[in-house]
């Protein structure tokens, strides 16, 4: 007997009978979730991050500072404690979301840069 929920195995066709794998140029799934050609919010995801990081995320601040011609400066303010787990062993957790920013940014022609904030 059947099982009622999955269809009947087919014979034929290629990726178990879907022909059409696409189809328009779109891909197999569409992506809602990705962003619509709109500028992508770098402060947030700076910011989410450096919360991922802390154990205070609530002492986790992100300002974000217009040098001109493009160029963006995210200054990152966070407990004294927590930066340690922010810069990682020899600084590569830092350099990684420092290149992160830098590459996404300079797919929308742009230059944000991330600054550790230290001292009060």
């Amino acid at each position: 007997m059947q099982n009622e929920s999955r269809p009947p195995f087919r014979r034929g066709g290629s990726f178990g009978g879907r022909r059409d794998f696409g189809g328009r140029g779109e891909g197999a799934y569409p992506r809602s979730d990705a962003p619509s050609g709109s500028e992508t919010d770098y402060k947030a995801l700076v910011e989410f991050i450096a919360q991922s990081a802390a154990d205070s995320p609530g002492e986790v601040e992100v300002r974000a500072v217009e040098r001109g011609r493009g160029t963006t400066a995210l200054k990152v303010k966070m407990a004294e404690a927590d930066l340690g787990r922010l810069i990682g062993k020899s600084g590569r957790n830092i350099e990684a979301l420092r290149t992160l920013i830098r590459v996404a940014s300079l797919r929308e022609r742009k230059r944000v840069f991330v600054d550790l904030v230290t001292g009060r």
